[in-house]
């Protein structure tokens, strides 16, 4: 166990263990880089390092405090279990603060709630929190994950926080977007950037934890998980499938302004299913990107999509350069519909009318 477990961006990993070893590491730390990469994991492992009862500057993952830090690996379902405490406890779950923490001496503080959102009373309880001493380890840690998905008074009040942690604290936030968040905060942390792996370690990493019939599921995991392991492991590839053949019969029947049954029956069942928004516009873009590799002949690069190569082709041909870029203007306002709260399934109806005369200016 150990540091030498963590798959990829094995620089990042060298530094920060240099920087445990000299006892330089900041008061403030930011993960950034596209979700699944292994930015919690990675918060997950320093707060092991500074507790692990058998090691200095890394960790066993075997001793008690490991094994107690290591009880929120699995930061979903650590967040599943703590919400369905929450709502046991009262009928306005919102109103108390979503607080994760298995060692008395590290607090997870995860967005929450049907949108996700880190809370205003998560902040201020951090604020509170950063005041007590540790209660036997080196160091009182807070990890905050995603902290681009909260509103601006949690951004202000954690802004607080940020201005002069004590130095017994230890914060680690990540984040997928670093642009979306304050410039303020952002000068107060020091940031690590941590990039995707190539498709093959990726597809090696799927390997070891024995995801996958055989070595092409593989593969088309590493794809769609867009270089990120934690992506690709948690991915319900049976479910993906059925949410990009509906969109790929969505993006045919649009373009060919014909066979309006099939386009409607699959808008009907996307929004019967409540498939999620971020879900559906990944999956659109994952596909809208193989479209463009196919029509910039980008040899040598392979489709995220690679299992449906005809359909692709299909759609390709019927866009050209031209008809993609547009396909592009027409996901952003369907995006925007969507945060406004327009039904999922008129959302993807009026998507699917702008595309007819894409079609016919290829053929034109």
């Amino acid at each position: 166990m150990g540091f030498e477990e963590y798959f990829g961006n094995k620089n990042t990993v060298e530094l920060l263990r240099g920087m445990l070893a000299r006892n330089r590491l900041p008061h403030t730390v930011l993960f950034s880089g596209p979700s699944g990469v292994g930015k919690y994991t990675l918060a997950q492992m320093l707060a092991k390092s500074q507790h692990c009862l058998e090691q200095e500057n890394d960790f066993c993952g075997e001793c008690r405090n490991c094994r107690l830090i290591g009880m929120a690996d699995d930061r979903w379902a650590a967040v599943e279990r703590a919400e369905q405490e929450r709502e046991k406890l009262t009928k306005r779950p919102r109103e108390i603060p979503l607080l994760i923490q298995h060692s008395p001496d590290v607090l997870l503080l995860p967005p929450n709630g049907p949108l996700r959102l880190f809370q205003i009373e998560q902040a201020r309880h951090l604020k509170q929190a950063l005041a007590f001493q540790p209660a036997a380890g080196r160091k009182k840690i807070f990890i905050l994950p995603e902290i681009e998905r909260m509103d601006a008074a949690a951004a202000n009040s954690l802004l607080k926080s940020l201005e002069e942690p004590p130095p017994h604290s230890l914060l680690l936030l990540t984040t997928a977007s670093e642009a979306a968040l304050l410039p303020t905060i952002r000068s107060r942390c020091v940031s690590f950037w941590l990039s995707p792996l190539p498709e093959r370690l990726v597809a090696a990493f799927l390997e070891r934890k024995g995801v996958g019939r055989d070595a092409a599921e593989r593969r088309l995991r590493a794809a769609l998980g867009k270089g990120c392991p934690g992506r690709a492991l948690r991915l319900d590839l049976e479910h993906y499938r059925q949410i990009r053949d509906s969109l790929l019969t969505i993006l045919q029947a649009g373009l060919e302004g014909k066979n309006f049954a099939a386009l409607f029956a699959e808008t009907r069942k996307l929004a019967n299913e409540k498939e999620g928004l971020e879900n559906l516009l990944d999956v659109l873009y994952s596909l809208l990107q193989d479209i463009l590799h196919i029509e910039a002949k980008a040899n040598g690069e392979s489709y995220r999509n690679a299992d449906r190569p005809k359909l692709l082709w299909q759609v390709a041909h019927s866009l050209g350069v031209e008809g993609v870029k547009r396909v592009g203007a027409l996901l952003n306002s369907m995006e925007r519909n969507l945060r406004r709260n327009v039904p999922t399934q008129i959302s993807l109806e009026a998507f699917a009318a702008g595309l007819a005369p894409l079609h016919r200016m290829s053929e034109e």
